[in-house]
């Protein structure tokens, strides 16, 4: 055989390839699990937010809303909005499968809106149950007035949940993706040699 035609076949590809073709697709789990939990908090911040109660030992005994269901009513549009960005994110994970550059700014803009609405929602303590945040502090002014406090504002418990986990998302879609054009830069660097 020719050395000319030795060097048209192409390289086999080693064993534990971990070439940007052959990276392996996460699951649906995540975002289908991410779209579920999407569509239940939409729905029930928006037509039963009622239902988020703490049973208080009053005389007699009181379940009491957690949130102003008024106010919670009067932010039908962020909550909406907020519900539709997440599953957007999510459904975009189902397409793409891989940590593509689209998927990359998709995860990020989609974090950064969701940061916004959660804030336009859960910022303000208008949110609370004033008899909740009430309730809550009286409970433990004797004993941990501070944890009382942190009770009787479950917004910004709320509000810095969502935060952290958007900042954590983001780190780790943007980690991954790097990994990804390491590999794709890696690629297209090896297949200039060989064309030389």
């Amino acid at each position: 055989m020719s050395d000319n035609m030795q060097t048209s076949v192409p390289a086999r590809a080693p064993e534990g390839d971990k070439s940007a073709a052959n990276v392996k697709k996460f699951s649906y789990f995540e975002p289908v699990t991410g779209i579920i939990i999407a569509i239940i908090c939409t729905v029930i911040f928006l037509w039963f937010s009622q239902i988020i109660t703490i049973a208080f030992n009053l005389d007699p005994p009181s379940l009491i809303p957690t949130f102003n269901v008024d106010i919670i009513h009067s932010l039908w549009l962020p909550v909406l909005l907020w519900g539709l960005v997440r599953i957007g994110g999510n459904v975009a994970y189902l397409i793409e499968r891989i940590y593509t550059k689209r998927l990359a700014i998709i995860t990020l803009v989609g974090n950064a809106l969701t940061i916004i609405l959660t804030l336009i929602i859960f910022a303000s303590h208008r949110i609370v149950n004033p008899e909740h945040a009430r309730y809550m502090r009286e409970l433990f002014e004797s004993t941990a007035a501070w944890f009382g406090e942190i009770l009787a504002n479950p917004n910004a418990i709320i509000l810095v949940i969502i935060i952290f986990v958007m900042m954590l998302d983001t780190i780790t879609v943007v980690r991954k993706r790097k990994k990804r054009q390491e590999i794709e830069d890696k690629e297209e660097a090896d297949g200039v040699v060989r064309e030389v």
